[in-house]
């Protein structure tokens, strides 16, 4: 399902919320892409290139009916993660990204509600593949992929030398 009447669901976990990207968690975005912490991801990033990935987040739903989630806590966006396949990739990839609240298991919980919901949409079903392209230097990226289940297949990301890519089981 596809087109601007799509509908992003909500996501509910024991501690989060999972839900559309807004224009209210564009400040989240551009704090966290301005800071050394993005430098895993390309950053650090302007406000305007930030911008742009906070509208591929949401953009992405509408192109493909599946895409990224923003992330709450008590205290508001956290984070976000989700699902995306680029134009020219052949396997759908599972991402997370962590603005704050680090160490508190938030990747790993948002991550799992993104899995829970592709399987239970079918939607893992169709795709047949779902990876992770995780930069060999981020050891906290990599136990989250473990913690999911994940398998490091030891190949190089075509779109990212310096990543490996980790397959996740399609079925639950």
């Amino acid at each position: 399902m596809t087109g601007t009447d799509f509908e992003i669901p909500t996501l509910k976990t024991e501690r989060l919320t999972l839900r559309a990207p807004r224009a209210s968690d564009f400040d989240a975005y551009a704090e966290f892409y301005a800071s050394p912490r993005s430098h895993i991801i390309g950053g650090p990033l302007d406000r305007t290139a930030a911008w742009k990935i906070l509208a591929n987040d949401r953009g992405h739903w509408s192109l493909r009916g599946f895409g990224w989630w923003t992330l709450h806590d008590a205290t508001g966006c956290v984070g976000s993660c989700g699902f995306h396949l680029p134009g020219g990739r052949d396997a759908v990839e599972l991402g997370w990204s962590l603005f704050s609240g680090t160490g508190k298991g938030y990747a790993t919980e948002g991550a799992r509600a993104a899995l829970d919901w592709a399987r239970t949409e079918g939607h893992a079903a169709r795709w047949h593949r779902i990876v992770s392209h995780i930069d060999r230097t981020n050891v906290a990226s990599a136990k989250v992929a473990a913690r999911l289940g994940a398998i490091d297949s030891g190949a190089v990301s075509a779109h990212d030398a310096g990543c490996t890519v980790w397959i996740h089981e399609v079925a639950p």
